[in-house]
């Protein structure tokens, strides 16, 4: 598998990751492979998303057929006054494609540390076909892709700790980043001390979604 991450100075942070069989490695275990792809700018739209996947798809092509790709883009609270509107906790965004449709939608998304493994609130999730047009992507990774909106905690993010995604089944504890305890700076400049014990209201939340991920929040459905 390889995992890849992409992280926004503004509000982002973004990872890959999957896991792949080479062609002279097929009987051995899966290699599961992690990317940063470093900072960004700027709310980040649907070709943005779609260009990583695409680009994934071209650089790791030689491992096809990729069993499963998953990948997170995360928005910060663009100040303060929003840090604690949001009691303290940013928008992830994991994008998973697969070449079986039964390994979604992903049951779990959640971060293991040494206090044990926490869940992140759902936000909303839409499930999708990749078209034919995207052959180089259906080719490596699948053509049955999610997308799905969560709250992770700042404080999770400043914390030592792995970014873990179960797939419906096949592969649990998937790893999309390792965080290392360091302080992002667009944290650091938020100044929230807040834990997190409540989740913002959901107005709230969606005024973020929309602004960070305008293209997306069009299409996620709300949680059931």
């Amino acid at each position: 598998m390889i995992s890849m991450s992409h992280r926004a100075l503004h509000p982002y942070a973004a990872c890959i990751a999957f896991a792949a069989l080479s062609s002279a490695a097929r009987a051995q275990a899966p290699l599961h492979l992690e990317s940063d792809a470093g900072w960004s700018h700027g709310s980040v739209s649907n070709a943005a998303l779609d260009a990583r996947l695409a680009a994934a798809a071209v650089q790791y092509r030689s491992y096809a057929p990729v069993p499963r790709i998953a990948f997170f883009d995360l928005a910060y609270p663009k100040d303060s006054t929003e840090a604690a509107a949001m009691n303290g906790y940013a928008v992830l965004v994991v994008t998973a494609v697969v070449q079986d449709s039964t390994e979604l939608p992903l049951p779990h998304v959640y971060v293991r540390s040494v206090s044990g493994d926490h869940e992140l609130p759902l936000i909303a999730r839409v499930a999708s076909w990749l078209p034919a047009t995207d052959a180089i992507v259906r080719a490596t990774f699948g053509r049955f892709r999610l997308d799905a909106s969560y709250l992770l905690p700042l404080a999770a993010r400043a914390s030592q700790g792995d970014l873990l995604v179960d797939f419906a089944i096949h592969r649990q504890g998937f790893r999309l980043i390792h965080f290392a305890g360091d302080v992002p700076e667009p944290v650091r400049r938020l100044r929230f001390t807040g834990t997190s014990a409540e989740q913002p209201a959901p107005s709230t939340v969606w005024v973020m979604v929309r602004r960070e991920y305008p293209d997306l929040a069009a299409a996620l459905l709300p949680k059931h």
